[in-house]
């Protein structure tokens, strides 16, 4: 049976949200009768699983994520989302919780956001200079961001990507999920990565090495470094936790943060990789003054702007 095509318009933009390595883990089904009427489950795909995530802190930032995307992209279209959260694992399956979509009420307000939502993408070209605005700088602490020194982060992501690097569960992860297709649906492709050609090739040498040594493993892990230690800000987002509900609601914390960004005129670009090592995790969270750090990205104004990555389509992510 076909869904209204609201709902179809709505769930197609909320697609557009980011996740680690675009693996796009999320998940829709129908809900049947009557009473299912406007209703979704979403679920996690465990078959997506990141290796290098062994606490799915990044699948679940994605569904918290692609949550708040499906809510403004709700609002943009004259709608409204709830979500009744479940949190069941079954096998490889994790039900997250129903999704209902309703006409939004007369004079019901809309959120800011809703608008720069549908503009927001990630930049990971070179940015200038500019200072960032105090309202943006309030907003992100509002949600629960910590702006850190860029070189004390950048030596932190330096120790984390050498460490990495070494590390064949990561390289492994990293293989799975790239693709030279420029029309792959999921995965990190060239374009969406803002690679030049040379990088490409070498980074599919390094992936095909495996596990990298200690001089090489520090020259790829160069650039992310450069970029970090020559941005304006990077901020840290925090938690209280690692359980399931608070990642999710870190993940739509995260993505109005990134859209308050947009929103400004300025872009990010995540660069977590310091929160994924137990090595430096805690120094990250020591650097922040946060229980549980849970990402890490840079924030300026964009000096071009970056191409949209490929997303999965609606067709096989609902069924």
């Amino acid at each position: 049976m076909r869904i209204p095509v609201e709902h179809e318009t709505i769930l197609r933009e909320a697609l557009r949200a980011p996740s680690a390595h675009n693996a796009q883990p999320w998940r829709l089904r129908r809900c049947a009768g009557v009473r299912g009427a406007g209703g979704y489950e979403l679920h996690y795909d465990h078959l997506d699983y990141l290796p290098h995530d062994p606490d799915d802190r990044d699948a679940y930032l994605a569904i918290g994520g692609f949550l708040e995307t499906l809510d403004l992209a709700a609002q943009r279209h004259g709608h409204r989302s709830t979500v009744e959260p479940r949190f069941e694992r079954t096998g490889s399956d994790l039900f997250v919780g129903v999704i209902r979509l309703r006409p939004a009420l007369p004079g019901e307000p809309v959120d800011p956001l809703a608008g720069p939502a549908a503009r927001r993408c990630t930049n990971r070209c070179r940015y200038d200079r500019s200072e960032l605005p105090d309202l943006l700088r309030r907003e992100l602490v509002a949600m629960g961001c910590v702006l850190v020194d860029p070189a004390r982060m950048a030596r932190l992501v330096a120790r984390a990507s050498e460490l990495s690097w070494r590390d064949r569960r990561f390289v492994t992860d990293l293989d799975r999920w790239m693709s030279g297709d420029p029309a792959a649906p999921a995965g990190m492709t060239p374009a969406g990565l803002q690679l030049a050609r040379y990088e490409w090739l070498a980074l599919r040498v390094a992936l095909r090495i495996g596990r990298l040594p200690g001089p090489v493993a520090r020259l790829f892990a160069g650039r992310d470094v450069r970029l970090l230690a020559t941005a304006r800000a990077v901020s840290v987002l925090g938690a209280t936790d690692l359980s399931t509900a608070t990642l999710v609601d870190a993940g739509r914390r995260l993505l109005r943060c990134w859209v308050a960004i947009t929103a400004a005129g300025f872009a990010c670009h995540p660069i977590s990789i310091a929160v994924d090592r137990p090595e430096t995790a805690p120094l990250v969270a020591d650097a922040a003054g946060v229980p549980v750090p849970v990402a890490v990205f840079r924030i300026g104004r964009p000096t071009r702007p970056a191409p949209e990555s490929n997303r999965r389509p609606l067709a096989d992510v609902l069924s």
